[in-house]
């Protein structure tokens, strides 16, 4: 999937478009498929991986609830069970994040963990949780 012409060239992927375009598409036809629940398992798994697969996870975890916030998710993730294992990820990463200068990394002085951060502004701001 291309990026979309609003989505930044350093970012891994375009989340949004594959959310909107891809997973929610399924969701609507095919619901026996259950891709909720796959997204959901999918997320723990990459919350367990690498830097990028944190990041990824992250930013999708931080799309949807844009999405579910604005009434366009057709379904809603568990956030208590999600949120609970990022906040752990992040915090247990925060150092290899810090040190991460790729991708949303670049040129921060704290690298990708200045991107944490900021989302974690934006979702104390709008919604009223922390992330770290």
């Amino acid at each position: 999937m291309e990026l979309h012409q609003w989505v930044g060239a350093h970012v891994p992927t375009d989340v949004g478009s594959i959310l909107a375009k891809g997973i929610y598409e399924i969701y609507k036809e095919n619901p026996s498929v259950k891709i909720d629940k796959l997204l959901e398992e999918t997320l723990l798994k990459m919350m367990d991986g690498g830097i990028v697969d944190i990041y990824c996870a992250l930013s999708t975890i931080y799309s949807q609830l844009i999405e579910e916030s604005f009434g366009s998710a057709p379904f809603r993730i568990n956030k208590a069970k999600i949120l609970s294992k990022l906040k752990n990820s992040l915090i247990s990463n925060k150092a290899d994040l810090k040190s991460y200068f790729e991708w949303e990394g670049m040129g921060k002085p704290e690298g990708m963990w200045s991107e944490v951060l900021r989302i974690n502004i934006l979702c104390e701001k709008h919604w009223n949780l922390s992330i770290i």
